[in-house]
């Protein structure tokens, strides 16, 4: 398949779909969140090709560093990832105390940092996957220190994320055998480490992905994970 990059973007939008009609009242953050994400498209021009080589749309990447399926896989991916705690536990978006000032200036900082410390990690020589993990790491576990409530819905969303990136991407290698193999670059930590055929790179970044988005809306936007249906809970 020439565009695999583009099935697998199209395949990470499905699970944020459902969502979306099953829970109305999570859409508001899913918003938030798949524009929180869309700077981050810009980092693929520090992916392709040290550390995969796909074929874009209009040879995007090669033009400008990222492509439209860039775009497309954040949103997925923003969906997903923090709403999948919520869902699986019957949880959702509760206020917590009056609203803070500037969230979305609140959210760009922690955007810039995660930015940041990524650059410094590379800087350091450290490969593009992990340093990108580990600043999603290093900044989710500042937030939780600031607001200890999201300790455990940070652990679990990690979990799940992690849980639906890796079935998402069994079906991508089913529609597209060998995939990983012809378009992934070799593992610089973990070579030739796989679960269930899929690279551990790509889990591991999945359970950043779910850790970093499961505590920063929260805390940017000022609220907590209450019960579902229950705003006073």
């Amino acid at each position: 398949m020439t565009h695999e990059f583009l099935l697998l973007s199209l395949l990470f939008l499905l699970p944020g779909g459902v969502i979306w009609l099953a829970r109305p009242d999570l859409r508001s953050l899913m918003k938030r969140v798949a524009l929180a994400s869309l700077p981050f498209a810009a980092t693929e021009r520090l992916f392709y090709p040290r550390y995969w080589a796909p074929k874009f749309l209009f040879d995007l990447a090669d033009r400008i560093g990222f492509g439209v399926e860039d775009v497309l896989f954040l949103v997925g991916l923003s969906a997903f990832s923090s709403t999948a705690y919520a869902v699986v536990f019957r949880r959702a978006p509760v206020p917590c105390g009056a609203p803070g000032a500037r969230p979305w200036l609140r959210a760009a900082a922690a955007i810039a940092l995660v930015l940041a410390a990524a650059g410094a990690l590379l800087t350091a020589g450290v490969p593009v996957l992990y340093a990108s993990v580990a600043a999603m790491g290093a900044v989710a576990a500042a937030l939780i220190a600031t607001r200890r409530d999201l300790i455990v819905p940070g652990l679990l969303g990690a979990l799940l994320s992690a849980a639906v990136y890796l079935c998402l991407c069994l079906v991508f290698a089913a529609l597209v055998p060998g995939v990983f193999e012809r378009t992934w670059r070799p593992s610089v930590l973990l070579p030739g480490k796989a679960l269930l055929g899929v690279p551990l790179d790509e889990v591991l970044y999945g359970l950043g992905a779910g850790l970093a988005a499961t505590v920063f809306p929260p805390w940017a936007f000022g609220f907590r994970y209450g019960r579902a249906g229950s705003a006073g809970d």
